[in-house]
Parts: C-alpha cells; sequence; structure tokens
C-alpha cells in the first residue's frame, strides 16, 4: 500500500510517496524474484506470527535465537527472515516442546513484539546464483579463485593448518577444526557447505581432484576418520569442519543486499547470529 505525504518546503508542497507492506507481501516479492519456481512443499514460510502485520523492517539472519530477536527489536525491524530453524527442529514442529519453557519464552516474546518469523531456506538454496553460496564466496573473497562455478577453487598456496587458521580468524571462530597433515601444502579446495552428509562429501573424495574438503559439518565416523586414514597412509587429503553456522551466515548478509534490489522502501539489515559454541582449554 502507498502512502502520500504532503510536505511544505521552503513554501512549495511536495508529494512524498511512502511504501508500506505486511509481511505477506514481503514474502510474495520474495517468490516473485527467485529464478525457481516456488514448490509447495517446503520450510519456507511463516514460522510465528502473522501474515497481515505491518512492517517496519527487515532482519535477515541465519538462525532467529533469542539473541538475534533482541537486536531486531532494537533495530525496529519486526520481519526475521531466517535460514535455519526458529524452534530447535527442522519443520519448526511446536508440539514437540509444546510444554517447554523456553519454547514458550520465545512465542511469548514474538507475540509481545508483534514479529513474524519467516523460514527463507529451500528456494535460496535453489535460485540461481545460490544466495547462501554466493555470499560465503564474496566473504571469503574467492569469487576470481573459482572453477566453472563448482564451489572448487584454486586459491593462492597454503597449508591445511595456515588454511583452518585463515578460516577462524576470518570467522571468529574458536571451533573450527582440521583433519590432516598441517604442513600439508593446499592450493585447491572443494567447499561443500552446510549439513550436506557424507554421500556429497565421498562422492567429491571420488570424482573430484582437490587438496581440502572444506564443510560445515561432518559426522565424526565417516569423512573425518576416512581423512584421518588417508593421511596415515600418504595420501594428500585434508578436511576442514567449519560447522554448519559458520559456513553458511555469510549468506544471509547476501540475502539483505539481495532484498533491497526490490524492496527499496523497508529498513533490511543483517544480523548475524554467530556461532554460540565456544572452545574449552587445555591446561
Amino acid at each position: 500500500m502507498k502512502i502520500i505525504y504532503t510536505v511544505l518546503f521552503f513554501g512549495i508542497l511536495f508529494e512524498v510517496h511512502s511504501q508500506t507492506y505486511t509481511a505477506k507481501e514481503v514474502i510474495e516479492l520474495i517468490k516473485q524474484n527467485v529464478t525457481c519456481e516456488w514448490q509447495d512443499e517446503t520450510v519456507d514460510n511463516i514460522k510465528a506470527g502473522s501474515g497481515d502485520t505491518k512492517i517496519t523492517g527487515i532482519a535477515t539472519t541465519f538462525m532467529a535465537t533469542m539473541e538475534v530477536l533482541k537486536k531486531a527489536v532494537i533495530e525496529n525491524c519486526n520481519l526475521i527472515i531466517t535460514h535455519e530453524p526458529t524452534f530447535y527442529n527442522h519443520f519448526d514442529d511446536l508440539k514437540m516442546l509444546e510444554t517447554d519453557p523456553v519454547q514458550k519464552a520465545k512465542l511469548a516474546y514474538i507475540e509481545a513484539n508483534n514479529l513474524v518469523v519467516f523460514r527463507f531456506h529451500d528456494h535460496i538454496h535453489r535460485t540461481s546464483p545460490d544466495g547462501i553460496s554466493a555470499g560465503v564466496i564474496k566473504r571469503l573473497g574467492w569469487e576470481s579463485f573459482e572453477i566453472a562455478k563448482s564451489m572448487l577453487f584454486e586459491i593462492p598456496k597454503n597449508n591445511l593448518k595456515g588454511l583452518s587458521d585463515d578460516f577462524a580468524n576470518l570467522f571468529n571462530s574458536e571451533i573450527i577444526r582440521y583433519v590432516g597433515d598441517p604442513n600439508m601444502e593446499v592450493q585447491k579446495v572443494k567447499l561443500i557447505l552446510g549439513a550436506a552428509g557424507s554421500r556429497a562429501h565421498f562422492n567429491a573424495f571420488m570424482n573430484e581432484d582437490f587438496d581440502v574438503l572444506v564443510v560445515g559439518e561432518a559426522q565424526e565416523w565417516e569423512a573425518i576418520p576416512y581423512v584421518a586414514d588417508a593421511s596415515n597412509i600418504g595420501l594428500q587429503k585434508g578436511l576442514i569442519v567449519l560447522g554448519h553456522t559458520d559456513s553458511e551466515e555469510a549468506g544471509m548478509d547476501y540475502c539483505a543486499d539481495w532484498l533491497k534490489n526490490f524492496i527499496p522502501n523497508l529498513p533490511i539489515k543483517f544480523v548475524p547470529s554467530n556461532n554460540p559454541m565456544k572452545a574449552g582449554k587445555v591446561k
């Protein structure tokens, strides 16, 4: 809906046009601007709040934690667009923790502050370019290193530990881990973000030529011991495990900029959720 204000400036009347949106209207604009067909079976829908809520601002984030919700309220953003679940399971099934005080407090906070939480997971990956991958590549500064849009990169020479340390510094993370010879030279790097699963990891190992595989999550009885064994028998293979948050969060920073292309009249901010896990110290 457009609202027209009449403004008197130096004795001259001007008409100022301001666009207001409901949550449903913002979501409809998102559906119109992805390059893929919007699927009926998807987790991309409103998880809390009403689609009829008038939107004062949009906050994009990797995960709508309580910390993120509070920051969004401070920024006067009442539509939170999150990549991952808000209520602790993939489908945001509220029945699982129906009587739990944490879930109840989160729902109460959302209602008290007139917030709307919308998940944008499936279609940001399916659109072209994949918004999560594009954001991560931009954050890494690896745009010019990618080989044929394959998530395979030829970067300046480094070693395995050095590359792991670079990721830790970039993402300010204490929990990034690596497997393999720390002094192994690395130049070709394969990225598989998020929780793609062992099938994707082993398919890459078997069918692509690279020095180190960088993943979001890895089962500790699958790719991790495989790379440990490969290194033990003298093969030049390395693995870096970023954690799910650090491997994808930059995509929601990219999402905020993408939204500004077709929603020009609303404040749109990226609110990092950050990885809440910390590392214990060895004494």
